[in-house]
């Protein structure tokens, strides 16, 4: 089960919960304190006092200040990009329908 350490206000983390929601990912949300001295859960599982940050499994991605690209990226290559435009089922490469045999 993934983990998303971050917290509702924060601009770096919205992204990082609606590419989440777009490829349907089931995940445990944990909002951390606004002041960082404070996310010690965050700092003993992580290293890092930065959000956002994610853990899957034994993949821990620590976040960076004001980065998400990090995470954006590791959810893209192990669930797939939602924006990538895949060919419809039954359409020629040529945008022609395929001829029924």
């Amino acid at each position: 089960m993934l983990v998303l350490f971050q917290r509702e206000t924060c601009p770096d983390c919205k992204p990082v919960r609606e590419l989440l929601t777009k490829l349907q990912v089931s995940y445990i949300n944990i909002n951390v304190p606004k002041p960082r001295e404070e996310r010690h859960e965050l700092i003993r599982t992580t290293g890092s006092k930065f959000i956002p940050a994610l853990v899957d499994g034994a993949t821990v991605i620590p976040g960076k200040l004001r980065e998400n690209a990090d995470i954006i990226a590791y959810l893209k290559e192990r669930f797939g990009d939602p924006e990538a435009v895949t060919p419809q089922v039954g359409t020629a490469p040529e945008g022609r329908p395929e001829p029924v045999a």
